[in-house]
């Protein structure tokens, strides 16, 4: 189906050129005229300046009192100025370390795009908890080690519940059975 033509009055068909008129294309390849001869510029530059102007006598050799203090409280306003300027492009620079190093690279960027894709990515909160819980998991499978073999210490380490245990305990003798097991 063909596109529809704008309607009369809208702002394409304003903007659209008329169609009665035959652009010439050569007209696309038309270079601009050189510079001419006549030109002065060094005669034109003198009418630059032209105009009312004070005359000047030595008045910065020989200042007065006035004039010294005027001086120096704008010398005074312009460092301060310039400290304070110094200030703020010294801001400005750290601001731009602070984040061309908050930048991530492209291959990160696109590492973490790609496992959006595959699957939800986990918080930091949520990875700190599978952390977390992992890590008492591990606690209590080594208790229930402990249990299976019989309460034995830890890397060889006895504690005083350990040691109070086996001596309250009754000394037995090996019986039958338990050599026939072996």
């Amino acid at each position: 189906m063909a596109k529809k033509a704008p309607s009369k009055h809208s702002r394409a068909a304003r903007r659209a050129t008329s169609p009665s008129i035959n652009t010439d294309k050569s007209l696309k390849e038309v270079r601009l005229p050189e510079q001419s001869i006549n030109q002065r510029p060094a005669v034109l530059a003198a009418h630059h300046h032209a105009g009312v102007s004070k005359k000047q006598k030595h008045r910065k050799s020989h200042m007065t009192s006035k004039m010294r203090r005027r001086q120096e409280k704008s010398m005074d306003r312009a460092e301060a100025v310039m400290d304070r300027t110094a200030k703020k492009t010294e801001k400005s620079f750290g601001q731009a370390k602070t984040v061309e190093g908050r930048r991530k690279a492209w291959d990160d960027i696109n590492a973490q795009a790609l496992g959006a894709e595959k699957g939800e990515k986990k918080s930091k909160k949520q990875l700190e908890a599978e952390a977390e819980q992992a890590e008492v998991d591990k606690f209590f499978a080594k208790e229930d080690d402990d249990a299976a073999m019989g309460n034995a210490p830890v890397d060889g380490v006895v504690s005083k519940f350990d040691a109070i245990s086996e001596s309250a305990q009754p000394a037995t003798t090996a019986t039958s059975d338990d050599d026939e097991m072996l």
